[in-house]
This record gives structure tokens, C-alpha cells and sequence, in this order.
């Protein structure tokens, strides 16, 4: 992994003098991915852009933006490779992307990180640091002390090598979700300066740091406490390098270890590590329905949904982690159980249950169905003596009486399932087909990586 080249290091220098900030006083830009660049979302990605998502019925964006509005950031580039219509269209409506100046990056075929950020390098509009993001992340992080610090790095310490600071939040070994190898991780730092020295998924045989990482800091950190909280600070050399090292794909595998580990590159990454707050991103199926949750239970306050920041929402909260709208209509003889959040316009009927669900706007749930731990997005339409466990249904889908959706099914957008039908646990249905190469890269059922 010993990354790098004369002439590359170079190139990033002499590109990234000519973006560096004369005054300081130019608008804080942000670089928002509103792509994943992972196979773990279908069939919901095949018609809905992931970050359009609705997490507790807010589109997932809303979170990332107001993470966004609170660091300071005026100037908004969106770069996507797939739904680049759909994304226009609801941030030209939205009056959350009114706070920014919004330009949306259609990268059509784009298939990682690397190739993101490549086209945003080729562009030439970062003009200072900045502050790049996936636009699926719930965090009520304050970021603004992470971009004074790499700052207070580059201008006071005059330590032009710093091009990245990575925030990380402390999370005990045994309250994480490790979902994927990526996030478990073994972290070694310089325990003076917070630069980062080794990084590495854990192993069944642990982790380990090279000895020749003591030369330049007698005092390293080992860190097994931390999680990334998807975000991070960069300065203009970052995205020439990707530039520079064509096959440099991804942030944590290809750009981190090639910094670090280089033999010829100086440049330097640092941390920036917070002990409150909340960070969650939807990656997958899993985490999608974790996420939900931890709104739910309030972790993510005040993003919660009764404080009623996006979408002109009129939630009302009661406990157990009950969240209702306005105009929603309960029969008497309807149980409503604890974690469930209603949609306004929402109709349900006599002897229905619903539980550890969260239920979209305009919906209509028949007599005697039971909906327990899905997700149901607006507009569904559910007969009478409906069965509903531990699935996700997409928007304006139908659901015939006395049908049966098991553990796992996914319904996509627009489906209708006819009057008695069971699926077997598992079942991925939708009417759309597998995007062609290039359109979409989230189409894998399931959880794992294709």
C-alpha cells in the first residue's frame, strides 16, 4: 500500500495552490455523496434514490443538510450517479436546500468514491477545505470544532501536510453494530497531536501497529472505542490525489491506507474525536431499520420527530415512543403499541394492530391487520385481516385482504398483492427491472456485497 509517486505528490501541490483560500472568507463548501457505491439496497434503490429514503418519514437527506447548516455550509455540491432527475426536482422544492447554494453533480456510470471525487477535482469549483459527507447520515454531531481544528492546523501551524481530519465518536467495543468489516475498527493515533497512524479492520487475531510508527511519536494510541462518524474535513490535496491515483477507489480502503503508508507522500491525516452525540447511516437494509430506531428512541435528539424540524411534520410524541400526526384517524378498538410513528392523512381500522412500526402519510390499513416491526412508506393502501412482520413496503404499494407478508420481504413501489397471497420470508418483489450497468449500483438482495 505504499502509495504514491514524485510527480503526484507534485501535481496535488501545484493544483491545490492555486485553490487555496486568499481570505478565508469564502463560503464553506460541502461535497454530499448521494450515492452508497454498494450493492445492498435493492429493489428499494431501483426506483427511489437512497438518500430520498424516508427515516422516521423525512426524507434522509433532511438529516445530512440540517448537519450541514449548522457547520456553517453556504455552497452545495451534490454529486450523483444515479435518480439525478429526482434529486434535482426535490431540491428544487425543498426549503432546506433553499439554505445553500445547491449544484447538483449528475455523474452518470459512477461507480465509487474515487471516481466521485475524481469528477468533483475535474470540475474545479473546491476552491478551499471543505466538508465531504454521504447524504444518508443521521448525526446531531457538531462539526463545526473539527473544521476549526484542521483549519487552526493549516493556517496557524502552517502544517500544509494536513489534508484530512476524520471525526470519530466513542462507541464501548460491546454497544457496537458491527454490520460490516468497515465498521470495526482498530485505530492507532499519535496521543500529542490526534494524527493518525495505523488503520485497520480487526481480525480474529486481533490488531497490531509496525514498530517504526514509534519513530516520529513515542506516545500511540490504540483505539478500539471509536466509530467513524461519516464525515470528515478535507482540504483541496485530497481530491487531487484521487485524481493523481487513478485506482484509488474508496475513503477507507485505497485514500487512508495509501496516506498513511506511503513511502513518498508526507501528507498527514488527523482525528478529531467526540464523546456526545448520535451518527447513524443507512448502508443497508439493517441499518436502515437500526437507524429508524434510534430516531425513535431519541437518540439522535433534537432530531426526533416531534420536534418537528422537517416537512412541515405535526408530530406529537406520548410514551412509550408513540409519534402521531395531525389528522390521523385510529378506530376505537384499534392497538396502537410502543416505537410507532403515524403519517398524517393515515387511516386505521377497526381491530387493527400496529407495533414497532412507523407508518407514511396517506395510508389506509384494513380491519384485523397486523403490522409489526416494518417499515411502511406513504401512500399504501392494506385490506382487512392483512399479516405485515419485520418487512419493508415502498410507496403507493397495495395489499390485497388477507394477504401475508413474512419476516425480510421488501415490496417495492407501485406493487399489488393480490387478496390471499403468502410470501415466503425473504421475498424481494418489484415491478421494476435490475438498473443497467451504470444506472444504479445498489442491486443486491441482501445485506452483503455481491
Amino acid at each position: 500500500l505504499a502509495g504514491g509517486s514524485m510527480a503526484s505528490k507534485a501535481g496535488a501541490a501545484k493544483k491545490a495552490s492555486k485553490k487555496d483560500l486568499d481570505d478565508g472568507e469564502e463560503p464553506l463548501q460541502a461535497v454530499l455523496l448521494a450515492d452508497s457505491f454498494k450493492k445492498r439496497l435493492a429493489p428499494i434503490s431501483y426506483t427511489t434514490p437512497k438518500i430520498l429514503l424516508p427515516v422516521c418519514n423525512v426524507p434522509i437527506i433532511e438529516y445530512t443538510l440540517e448537519l450541514l447548516v449548522t457547520a456553517g455550509v453556504k455552497d452545495l455540491y451534490i454529486v450523483c450517479s444515479a435518480h439525478a432527475d429526482k434529486i434535482q426536482e426535490y431540491c428544487s422544492t425543498s426549503p432546506s436546500c433553499q439554505q445553500f447554494t445547491v449544484n447538483i453533480l449528475n455523474v452518470p456510470g459512477c461507480k465509487s468514491i474515487g471516481e466521485a471525487l475524481r469528477e468533483v477535482d475535474a470540475r474545479g469549483k473546491i476552491r478551499g477545505d471543505f466538508i465531504l459527507v454521504s447524504g444518508d447520515v443521521v448525526s446531531n454531531i457538531k462539526l463545526a470544532p473539527a473544521l476549526a481544528a484542521h483549519k487552526h492546523r493549516r493556517e496557524e501551524e502552517k502544517n500544509k501536510d494536513a489534508i484530512l481530519t476524520m471525526v470519530f465518536k466513542t462507541s464501548p467495543p460491546e454497544k457496537r453494530r458491527r454490520l460490516f468489516d468497515e465498521d470495526d475498527l482498530a485505530i492507532f493515533l499519535s496521543a500529542e497531536t490526534g494524527q493518525l497512524m495505523q488503520y485497520q479492520t480487526m481480525t480474529s487475531k486481533g490488531a497490531s501497529v509496525e514498530v517504526s510508527r514509534f519513530d516520529a511519536n513515542s506516545t500511540i494510541q490504540a483505539r478500539y472505542d471509536l466509530e467513524y462518524a461519516h464525515a470528515c474535513v478535507c482540504s483541496p490535496e485530497a481530491l487531487c490525489l484521487f485524481t493523481d491515483e487513478f485506482d484509488w477507489q474508496d475513503l477507507h480502503n485505497d485514500f487512508v491506507p495509501g496516506v498513511l503508508y506511503s513511502e513518498i507522500l508526507s501528507y498527514q491525516i488527523h482525528t478529531h474525536i467526540v464523546t456526545d452525540g448520535y451518527s447513524g447511516r443507512v448502508t443497508s437494509l439493517n441499518s436502515f431499520g437500526s437507524v429508524i430506531s434510534d430516531v425513535i428512541h431519541r437518540w439522535a435528539y433534537p432530531f426526533v420527530p416531534d420536534v418537528n424540524l422537517f416537512c412541515d411534520s405535526t408530530f406529537q410524541y406520548t410514551h412509550p415512543f408513540l409519534y402521531k400526526e395531525n389528522n390521523v384517524s385510529l378506530a376505537q378498538t384499534a392497538s396502537i403499541g410502543r416505537d410507532v410513528l403515524i403519517g398524517s392523512g393515515t387511516s386505521i381500522g377497526e381491530e387493527a394492530v400496529v407495533e414497532r412500526s412507523t407508518i407514511g402519510r396517506d395510508c389506509t390499513i384494513g380491519a384485523g391487520s397486523v403490522i409489526s416491526g416494518s417499515i411502511v412508506f406513504a401512500g399504501v393502501k392494506i385490506g382487512a385481516g392483512v399479516q405485515i412482520t419485520d418487512a419493508i413496503i415502498c410507496e403507493d404499494v397495495t395489499i390485497h385482504d388477507k394477504a401475508n407478508i413474512t419476516q425480510n420481504c421488501i415490496l417495492g413501489g407501485g406493487v399489488i398483492i393480490g387478496k390471499g397471497v403468502e410470501l415466503a420470508p425473504d421475498s424481494r418483489v418489484t415491478w421494476a427491472g435490475r438498473p443497467k450497468e451504470g444506472d444504479d449500483q445498489d442491486d443486491c438482495f441482501g445485506d452483503d456485497e455481491e
